[in-house]
């Protein structure tokens, strides 16, 4: 069986742990996730079965959104709940218009130090491996993009806010960030990833639901953020021999899915110029 599983994180789980879980349920090991959560996170980690694995990397620009708490006026060495507090700092009084002023300024596109305590690789290891050996290496500050962000709610020394964000961006160092720029330290409480490009936690299920039924086609959800063409067994048959390299198609996305007549998903083009699009991978 191939396709996706949109699965609701629980908390104090791994996404690696909850694709596991999915693994013995379809008895394969052929299941991979779009975008790591934090094992204290929450909320929508996308999952491909089998096949669908092969188009996880067209899901990687998506904008997610996060709906986060901030812990003021304590900062831990994670940033977060699950790490040892370093550092402990007064709050300053704080009322709501001013602390959306803060948050509107991070609006736009920056730059970001990773944590440590990331699963980026330094040298073929990865940080939080280093981190856990008391060891701290130099890394590359990351592009990234806030397009939308917003106070919902202020209590004396938590505020929780909604924000939209570009793929790469922590949003437990922009948690740090914020606090830092409102006078003080924190550290993040919660953390829930609610949206995936056009894909929605609402719509998800928890691990332990998850049957055959739950398994979504890879065409049926590629077709939320592609064009889709289908062709006859001939061109189809040429496109798996690698014989079709261009296509010409006056589409509405850079995405281009290729599917047979029965909607099987056969490759993904991606948008070269215009309506040229150029093969991107197989997905058979």
């Amino acid at each position: 069986m191939d396709g996706f599983l949109f699965i609701d994180k629980k908390e104090g789980v791994t996404s690696t742990q909850e694709g596991s879980k999915i693994k013995h349920v379809f008895h394969t090991k052929r299941v991979g996730h779009v975008g790591t959560l934090d094992p204290f996170a929450t909320g929508l980690l996308i999952l491909g079965v089998n096949k669908a694995t092969k188009a996880i990397t067209f899901f990687d620009d998506f904008i997610k959104e996060y709906v986060a708490t901030i812990k003021l006026g304590i900062a831990t060495d994670t940033m977060d709940l699950t790490g040892k507090m370093t550092i402990r700092k007064e709050v300053p009084d704080l009322k709501e218009d001013i602390v959306s002023l803060v948050l509107a300024s991070f609006l736009g596109k920056s730059k970001q130090l990773p944590p440590m305590t990331s699963a980026i690789h330094a040298d073929g290891v990865k940080l939080y491996k280093l981190a856990h050996q008391g060891k701290e290496v130099d890394r590359p500050l990351r592009d990234i993009e806030i397009f939308e962000i917003e106070l919902l709610s202020l209590k004396e020394d938590e505020l929780t806010f909604r924000a939209l964000v570009s793929k790469g961006t922590y949003i437990r160092v922009l948690g740090s960030d914020i606090a830092e720029k409102l006078g003080t330290v924190g550290h993040l409480i919660s953390l829930k990833r609610t949206k995936v490009g056009p894909f929605k936690v609402e719509d998800a299920i928890k691990s332990d639901d998850v049957s055959d039924l739950s398994l979504k086609s890879t065409y049926e959800v590629l077709k939320e953020f592609s064009d889709v063409i289908s062709f006859d067994d001939k061109k189809i048959e040429d496109i798996k021999n690698g014989r079709i390299k261009n296509l010409v198609h006056k589409g509405t996305y850079d995405k281009l899915l290729v599917v047979n007549s029965a909607n099987n998903a056969i490759a993904m083009y991606l948008r070269k110029d215009n309506d040229n699009y150029e093969f991107a991978r197989g997905l058979f």
